[in-house]
């Protein structure tokens, strides 16, 4: 019955955001904005503003930093949509993360996520496939990787110039398709406390659709809140100048049910402030979270909104503990 109820839930969210989406008016920011380095927006790390490379686990280690995943013994599936009105974006997406099943310190995940960027305007979309494994050395240090499968289409003759080689697609073929990866480090300084470094698409693919970036954060958390700031730095998106992202989030935890969360995020390469909060709540079979950002800065402020559904299979084998969904 529970399974059930989840199944016809997933299928209420997903044709939610698709009429949503549907209706979304044409983009009013930027295409750097919108697209925002092409991250999978996933509510935790929304609501927390993106600082949870040192305590992020379950599926938000395989969005951020893989070396996370054995930090928390689970097996998690998810399915996650996002949409933001103002840059006419929409995100669908599940992945299924699992560092239950081989106890020997080995952890791995799989993701997929689809999204369209302004289907009215320059009408790009992308397909995002990840695969994740991690490992730790004794009981302090883990290390991380993931491969991406990136594949992204966009409009011919839609930018402001009409046919131009600054705004343009590609007619015949993918303006992006290929394979980077991501590898991490997190160290457990003592319990709680934890520091996380990773870097992304680091084949360097040299486009601002697979930026380069370089990524840490130092976080502590507990049964009953968490806390973490961070930084990351873009060296591909602003013509291979290096920008700075500089972030902070925080989340409360009220009978091991409820997760309360708040952050946020200067983006030098947008120069653009931001705050975001959201709320979750989990269950022993299930849960649902919900995550939200606004620009409170910015020629063209805009709002992100995001949802997931999961499911935990034998979660923390019978024990419950908040801080590792």
């Amino acid at each position: 019955m529970v399974e059930r109820s989840l199944a016809k839930a997933l299928v209420g969210m997903a044709a939610m955001l698709v009429v949503t989406g549907v209706r979304a008016e044409p983009s009013t920011t930027s295409v750097e904005q919108g697209y925002d380095l092409g991250e999978i927006q996933s509510p935790r790390g929304v609501a927390m503003a993106g600082a949870l490379n040192a305590l992020g686990v379950s599926t938000a280690a395989l969005y951020q930093n893989p070396a996370n995943l054995p930090f928390a013994h689970v097996y998690h599936l998810e399915l996650i949509g996002a949409i933001s009105p103002e840059a006419s974006r929409q995100s669908y997406g599940g992945a299924v993360v699992d560092s239950v099943l081989n106890r020997q310190g080995i952890a791995g995940g799989l993701g997929g996520t689809w999204s369209m960027l302004d289907p009215d305007g320059i009408r790009r979309s992308w397909t995002d496939v990840r695969v994740a494994m991690a490992f730790t050395l004794g009981e302090r240090i883990a290390f991380g990787a993931t491969g991406r499968y990136l594949r992204i289409e966009q409009a011919v003759a839609s930018g402001p110039l009409g046919q131009s080689l600054a705004s343009d697609g590609t007619k015949d073929k993918p303006l992006f398709n290929g394979i980077t990866f991501d590898a991490g480090m997190t160290v457990s300084i003592t319990e709680g406390l934890r520091i996380g470094l990773v870097g992304h698409n680091l084949t360097n693919p040299g486009t601002g659709l697979a930026p380069t970036t370089l990524a840490t954060g130092l976080g502590y958390t507990s049964r009953v809140f968490s806390i973490e700031g961070g930084g990351l730095f873009d060296f591909t998106t602003w013509n291979n100048k290096a920008k700075a992202r500089v972030m902070v989030g925080a989340e409360a935890f009220l009978a091991d049910r409820i997760a309360l969360r708040a952050g946020y995020r200067y983006d030098d390469g947008l120069r653009i402030h931001a705050v975001s909060g959201g709320v979750g709540y989990m269950d022993r079979r299930w849960g649902i979270e919900l995550g939200a950002r606004r620009d409170v800065s910015g020629l063209h402020p805009a709002t992100l909104l995001t949802v997931s559904l999961r499911y935990f299979h034998d979660a923390l084998g019978g024990e419950t503990d908040a801080a590792a969904f």
